[in-house]
């Protein structure tokens, strides 16, 4: 696979040279690869025993929508994608903020690639924070304001939205989704509308992606209806008019919810799909390190990870049950190691995770279980970020010991792994490495319609980004 550019240029050199009648030796010599040695072939062979079915774990490209898990309300398609993608990162959505962020946070902010599409402290901000660094960390709130109390701030980690098209409800404890069939509809309808934020989106009956989108965009202050820069906006304003044309499910719904579902469609597109892992399912049994490959030996062996992590996100299968979908394994919340801009009250639903939402105690401190890819982009982990790294985590998981002494029906699942020192360094090789999808930036554009600052454009994050 890492040849395959090389053999390209020669390609082009030798037909460049045909197509002149010269003769041209190639400038570049194209050695193969050595074949296998016995140990890769060992370790391949015996992960293989554990995968008798690689398409159980196989992501497919973000072009092959058909194969993309998808709210039949909303159909991926590509005139959605593309809108979607540009809204979801633009700032000039945020026309009216109420913490003085005016054209200055997008979705991005608290989603970027730079840190696998979470945000890249501790805490996401988007309305009153200012500030990028290298990959968010560097972003705060702007405590000049005569208010801080109007930071629109998180109380809980932000989670990812790469491999979202594999789950079926959103957030942690997972209160935005109502297709028909959904984990939600056994939810008590007062609660599932009403709980903590508003979630009236939770009445349109879609998925949770694209419910999540739909609040979203109240809740995070952004502008995409009637009079916003989605109107006044020339190209805007003919992606939407292509969207309708070409996307029978979205000609009678406002503005507003059209934006949310393209954002939505765009964001089922976000797939780890180019990570060593994925191509060595398809086929590449090169494309993983030796030691990567004996970690997830260890994951789907001895380290029973896949008992949990499991389906094409390492998450939970297409389908899964409640139980399948949430865990209470003991995390911290976000207050106990970090410094936020505001504490959770002990008796929010926050902290009780599902059965915050659900109002069963046998739900508390069950968190929904996250895919595994691209940790290694982040330096806070779990839905407190209570973790520093992936080995921390691993290390924590290995010695099954709850670090909340609140919490409540720890998962059975959950106890001493009992692993080497050895095992922990080819499990943590395979999740940062064989996990990691080095080429996110694919689903950035690299320009706005807007013409302003890609994720965030306040004025410290315009010098660290390096945008003019």
């Amino acid at each position: 696979m890492k040849l395959r550019p090389m053999l390209v240029a020669v390609s082009t050199i030798l037909l460049s040279a045909c197509g002149s009648g010269a003769i041209v030796e190639p400038s570049v010599v194209v050695t193969p690869p050595p074949p296998l040695t016995d140990l890769q072939i060992a370790s391949t062979n015996e992960l293989e025993t554990f995968i008798s079915n690689p398409d159980d774990y196989l992501i497919p490209m973000s072009n092959d929508f058909d194969n993309i898990p998808q709210d039949p309300l909303n159909r991926i398609t590509a005139s959605k994608v593309k809108l979607g993608k540009l809204l979801f990162h633009e700032t000039g959505v945020t026309g009216e903020s109420v913490g003085g962020s005016d054209n200055e946070y997008s979705c991005a902010s608290c989603h970027q690639h730079t840190a696998g599409f979470k945000s890249g402290n501790a805490q996401g901000i988007g309305d009153g924070g200012v500030a990028f660094g290298v990959r968010g960390e560097m972003r705060m709130a702007n405590t000049d304001l005569e208010d801080v109390t109007i930071i629109d701030h998180q109380p809980i980690a932000s989670p990812t939205v790469l491999n979202v098209a594999y789950q079926d409800v959103m957030l942690w404890n997972g209160q935005f989704g109502n297709s028909e069939g959904s984990i939600n509809t056994d939810v008590d309808t007062d609660r599932l509308m009403t709980m903590g934020t508003p979630k009236t989106a939770n009445l349109l009956g879609l998925s949770g992606v694209e419910t999540q989108a739909v609040a979203g965009i109240g809740v995070h202050r952004l502008m995409m209806g009637e009079g916003s820069i989605v109107t006044t906006n020339p190209e805007y304003v003919e992606l939407v008019e292509e969207v309708r044309e070409e996307n029978e499910d979205v000609q009678e719904v406002s503005l507003g919810t059209l934006a949310a579902l393209s954002i939505a469609a765009f964001e089922r597109t976000i797939l780890a799909n180019e990570s060593p892992f994925q191509q060595w399912l398809r086929g590449d049994k090169e494309a993983m390190t030796e030691d990567q490959v004996k970690g997830a030996t260890v994951f789907f062996g001895k380290g029973q990870c896949s008992a949990c992590h499991s389906g094409p996100a390492l998450s939970s299968p297409v389908g899964a049950s409640s139980d399948e979908m949430f865990m209470s394994i003991g995390f911290a919340d976000l207050d106990a190691y970090n410094e936020v801009h505001s504490v959770i009250p002990e008796d929010q639903g926050e902290r009780l995770g599902r059965g915050g939402l659900t109002g069963n105690p046998a739900d508390n401190y069950k968190f929904k279980i996250p895919t595994l890819y691209n940790l290694a982009q982040s330096e806070f982990l779990g839905h407190g970020n209570s973790f520093r790294s992936v080995r921390e985590v691993v290390e924590y998981k290995n010695n099954g010991i709850p670090e909340n002494p609140m919490a409540e029906n720890i998962d059975p699942r959950f106890k001493p792994l009992y692993l080497s020192q050895e095992e922990v360094d080819y499990l943590v090789a395979f999740i940062e490495g064989g996990l990691k999808d080095d080429n996110l930036q694919r689903y950035v554009p690299e320009q706005l319609p807007s013409g302003q600052c890609v994720i965030n454009n306040d004025y410290q994050s315009r010098l660290d980004l390096g945008c003019e």
